[in-house]
């Protein structure tokens, strides 16, 4: 492994590690929306029953890093509840335990899995961010556009995927278009938003990055 990969595995750890409150809030949110729905309360056979129950167990596992009690758990809802709307967010919780082990890999495949089985557009949405992520860190910088660019109705995730851009331009050593997706990150951003003051400093540098050039 060069140098150069070394440096992307353990930047995009560091934001995994950053935004694990996030990941797993985001979890937690897409399990809220599932269990509050009348018709999956509605639904009450068996197997629904020991997907809830089996996701539970791999939550709790995850919080308190029991990381392979968490992915034995998550494994078995992917592969025993495949049509379950559980099995993508095992998947999720997959891809970020390889990004801690810096299989990024293996990541990709949970997130690809997990972004064409979602249900919610909620899961969706985080999987495929999560996805582009890792494909800009293993230099999959056509791909990661690809994906971008095919998203529609971002709604309140507008920002994110601004902010998505830019860094996938930084990475291709485009700072004039970075400075504008992440002008567009802060021009969508909601007001007081925690990443305003780190969005307006990778701005500032690619949009100085930028005048250098020219």
């Amino acid at each position: 492994m060069s140098a150069s990969e070394k440096e992307q595995i353990e930047a995009l750890q560091k934001w995994w590690k950053e935004n694990g409150s996030s990941i797993v809030t985001g979890l937690l949110l897409g399990a809220a929306i599932l269990v509050g729905s009348k018709a999956w309360f509605g639904y009450q056979d068996t197997q629904s029953q020991n997907a809830s129950n089996i996701y539970s167990v791999m939550m709790s596992a995850a919080q308190q890093g029991a990381g392979e009690e968490a992915r034995s758990q998550a494994n078995k809802l992917i592969s025993d509840y495949t049509g379950s709307a559980y099995a993508p967010l095992a998947s999720l919780l997959l891809a970020r335990l390889a990004v801690k082990d810096g299989e990024l890999p293996a990541a990709q495949a949970q997130l690809q899995w997990a972004l064409e089985h979602a249900e919610s557009p909620e899961v969706r949405h985080q999987s495929r961010m999560r996805l582009v992520r890792v494909m800009i860190a293993q230099q999959q910088y056509a791909p990661a556009a690809a994906l971008l660019s095919a998203v529609q109705e971002a709604g309140p995730y507008a920002p994110l995927y601004a902010e998505l851009e830019g860094d996938l331009a930084v990475a291709e050593g485009k700072p004039e278009q970075a400075a504008l997706a992440y002008k567009k990150a802060l021009d969508t951003l909601p007001p007081q938003a925690p990443n305003q003051a780190y969005l307006m400093a990778r701005y500032e540098d690619v949009k100085g990055a930028g005048a250098a050039v020219e």
